[in-house]
């Protein structure tokens, strides 16, 4: 008996210690931390920088271009009556701009401006599913703790059954069988607080890997397993859903830029008209090697001009790309419909478990409450001899069940309220920082 207690004790040391101070983690200072360290983040943010830069007039078309040019050339004649070489210097500058090509420099900046929105609104996705992720890790984690606690509680009872067992044969009282069941059910116990342990230990893991951080960093959790269970009106929700779910505005704005590209397409039949402008100048000089002299020569040009040009028939592939344009509209309007009324299916069912968890919670309070109040009174008779072992194991076993079903209950009632939240575009104000 003394070496199994020795054993289990290295055991449990090796699981507890790890070699590593704890850390205090709140809840808010865990979504703080994956929020500023997630992966995915980091490149949604850097995608959305890219898309900020890129919103600008000059990516249009509808700012000039200027171009500064120098052409140096040298020339060597060799002929029979005298040599001579020509030195050509000519600078350049020139002014190209687009004056107009069927609006579509416009239309082109406000498609940039949607696209900037659109990656805004991908990284609110994401900072919505990395809180969410966050906050189902850290309850689980809290879940996995107060398990913990519940196996070694029964752990505790099992052994000091098991202890009064072993007294109990020693003085004659009882019989060898009942004491190796009260042994072998400590044991048994003990295996399952060992192995609650080590489920901790990888729901810590997957919190640390969630918030981007090593995964042998060990906390001590400070935010508790509760929550207030809010009455919600399906009205509300259903409001909520279309105006502040992040999935489905991504869509109207890609649902905008389709109606941008029939603007964008139409732009082609419009004449288009250009500025060409400049100003150039040329340096000469002749050097001859026998008896002609040298001549200079200087040229100042400037020219200004414009083009009108106008697409007459280029085999219809205008009037091709604007049915095209119109098709793939109206393809983002049946994609909006669709996604509307799988997000107003997805709310009612999740209203619907939201409420049925709630009761599920009241009723594995009073459940719990109720076999804690009975093992209670069981350990008291089992003392005193009014019951046997094997009904105070069965009182240990219902409590156990009823302890830990109610801890579930909580973190089933947090996740579904997570999830209403983030379906309902209010997870960030509830739970950002």
């Amino acid at each position: 008996m003394r070496i199994i207690k020795y054993i289990i004790l290295l055991l449990v040391l090796s699981i507890t210690c790890g070699g590593q101070a704890q850390k205090s983690l709140s809840l808010s200072d865990a979504i703080a931390l994956g929020l500023q360290n997630n992966y995915d983040l980091q490149i949604t943010r850097m995608s959305e920088e890219v898309a900020s830069i890129n919103n600008s007039w000059g990516n249009t078309g509808a700012l000039p271009s200027v171009n500064f040019d120098v052409t140096g050339r040298e020339n060597f004649n060799y002929n029979d009556t005298e040599d001579y070489r020509t030195q050509t210097i000519s600078p350049d500058m020139s002014l190209n701009w687009l004056v107009f090509n069927g609006f579509s420099a416009k239309i082109t900046k406000q498609k940039l401006e949607v696209l900037e929105q659109q990656s805004q609104g991908n990284t609110a996705v994401l900072v919505e599913s990395t809180i969410q992720n966050i906050l189902v890790a850290y309850n689980n984690c809290l879940l996995q703790k107060e398990m913990v606690g519940v196996y070694k509680q029964l752990s505790d009872l099992s052994e000091d059954r098991y202890k009064r067992a072993a007294d109990s044969r020693d003085l004659g009282a009882s019989t060898s069988y009942e004491m190796l069941q009260a042994k072998t059910a400590w044991l048994e116990d003990q295996s399952n607080y060992l192995q609650q342990k080590v489920n901790f230990e990888n729901a810590i893991r997957t919190l640390n890997f969630n918030m981007a951080v090593e995964d042998d960093v060990v906390w001590e959790l400070t935010s508790p397993l509760q929550m207030d269970m809010p009455d919600y009106l399906m009205e509300d929700l259903s409001a909520k859903l279309l105006s502040n779910n992040k999935t489905l505005k991504n869509q109207y704005l890609y649902q905008s830029l389709q109606a941008k590209e029939i603007a964008l397409a139409k732009s082609n039949v419009y004449p288009s008209l250009s500025l060409n402008t400049g100003v150039g100048k040329t340096w000469t000089d002749h050097y001859y090697s026998g008896i002609s002299p040298d001549v200079n020569q200087n040229t100042t040009d400037a020219y200004v001009g414009l083009t009108l040009s106008f697409n007459i028939f280029n085999g219809g592939v205008t009037r091709r790309s604007i049915q095209i344009a119109k098709i793939n509209e109206e393809a983002a309007q049946v994609e909006t419909g669709q996604m509307e009324h799988s997000l107003k299916n997805q709310l009612l069912q999740l209203y619907s478990n939201y409420n049925v968890q709630k009761a599920l919670l009241k009723l594995a309070n009073e459940k719990e409450s109720t076999a804690k109040l009975n093992l209670d009174l069981s350990e008291e008779k089992f003392k005193n001899g009014s019951i046997n072992s094997f009904n105070y194991r069965d009182v240990q076993i219902v409590y156990m069940n009823a302890a830990i079903a109610r801890f579930q209950a909580i973190f089933n009632l947090i996740q579904s309220n997570t999830e209403l939240l983030r379906l309902t575009g209010g997870i960030v104000e509830e739970f950002g920082n």
